[in-house]
């Protein structure tokens, strides 16, 4: 019986591309392509697809507006403090490119679908729609590592507001922290922000902009240093509304006096493709304009022994997720090359193009473990 794969995507998103070249270097049909905008309005559902021979695949539902909408209007009745935007209004939103929009009421949204979705499902998936669910909540994966006794930045609790922020920071006697929207991804909404003995600064990917009267925030790949406290408050106010995850700032390795950390992909359990993130801020995502270099790099500066002691850590932290072929890790490095810490887990961070081990990119070594944990079943 020849095995079907159902990837639940964007269409135009190149992950689809690159699973289907997966799938094609060992002569597998291709996937089959359910859109998330089929699968929102109900004109697919996937009850259609329990049998032994299927294999379900969630794929990000990233840079389609009109799913975003579709997200949004699945949490806009949803209650809770933060800002929300009803159906109707929804119907004219327009897009604006890189505005950050109502990201909760998005993040209530996707959970609600993704809790529906898992009711029809009882074929094998490669990441369960409960542990998308979780890696895409930054406080909740912080405690279940914390749980775990996974190496993670110390948290400050919960944060509403820019005054909150401060007073927890000389609670607790940290000057430096990360502010993160609690449900964002790819740097979205972050913010590193720390207080000197004469005043403060805020290293974000947030632009702030002032029109009519009113704040608006956006996603931006040039990061921006804020110094003056009226600002800084306005745009941590404003995020905080959305909910933010506040941990401490470390500090992290340095090559070429430049900070970076690493994206390791676990697959099956294994730690396997590692790609190094040399940044110019204390933001290394690639899209931000950051270096990029490879394991024999990485080995050569923190040498294999401590390097096995890290991808114990990131395997530890993939297994808090026991439903879930695979999954992303940012590792932060110290300065002493020895100590590391979990940054965070992303459900959908298995896209480094370029990255190969074993000779196979991501989506081909994740075909080959699922084909690998059939055949154990078998």
């Amino acid at each position: 019986m020849p095995l079907n794969f159902i990837v639940i995507a964007n269409p135009e998103n190149r992950r689809v591309s690159f699973l289907q070249q997966a799938l094609e270097h060992f002569n597998l049909p291709a996937a089959k392509i359910i859109t998330y905008a089929d699968l929102i309005a109900g004109k697919a559902k996937l009850d259609c697809f329990n049998y032994p021979n299927h294999i379900i695949r969630f794929d990000s539902p990233e840079r389609n507006f009109e799913t975003e909408k579709a997200v949004l209007a699945m949490g806009a009745d949803i209650a809770g403090s933060h800002r929300r935007i009803s159906k109707e209004d929804l119907v004219n939103l327009e897009f604006d490119k890189g505005r950050i929009r109502y990201p909760r009421q998005w993040y209530l949204g996707w959970k609600h679908l993704l809790q529906q979705w898992e009711k029809q499902i009882q074929c094998r998936v490669m990441n369960s729609p409960a542990d998308i669910i979780t890696m895409f909540d930054k406080p909740a994966s912080h405690q279940l590592f914390v749980n775990n006794n996974i190496p993670v930045a110390r948290s400050l609790g919960i944060i509403n507001s820019y005054e909150q922020l401060k007073e927890a920071m000389s609670a607790q006697n940290c000057s430096r922290v990360f502010v993160k929207l609690a449900n964002g991804s790819s740097a979205s909404g972050v913010m590193a922000y720390q207080i000197y003995p004469r005043g403060e600064s805020a290293i974000t990917t947030v632009e702030r902009v002032r029109e009519d009267g009113e704040t608006l925030l956006y996603n931006s790949r040039r990061i921006r240093n804020y110094t003056k406290s009226e600002e800084i408050a306005d745009i941590i106010n404003i995020l905080s509304l959305e909910s933010v995850q506040v941990e401490e700032w470390l500090p992290k390795a340095r090559i070429n006096n430049r900070p970076f950390d690493l994206r390791v992909v676990v697959i099956a359990g294994e730690a396997q493709h590692l790609v190094m993130r040399i940044g110019k801020s204390p933001m290394t995502n690639l899209h931000l304009g950051s270096d990029r270099d490879n394991y024999d790099t990485f080995i050569s500066i923190v040498g294999q022994s401590n390097w096995l002691k890290m991808k114990h850590t990131c395997e530890a932290a993939a297994a808090v997720f026991p439903n879930s072929l695979y999954c992303g890790i940012d590792l932060l490095v110290y300065p002493d090359l020895q100590r590391h810490s979990i940054i965070e887990i992303n459900a959908f961070g298995d896209l480094i193009p370029g990255t190969t081990y074993q000779g196979m990119d991501t989506y081909t070594s994740e075909v080959k473990a699922m084909l690998r944990r059939m055949n154990e079943e078998l």
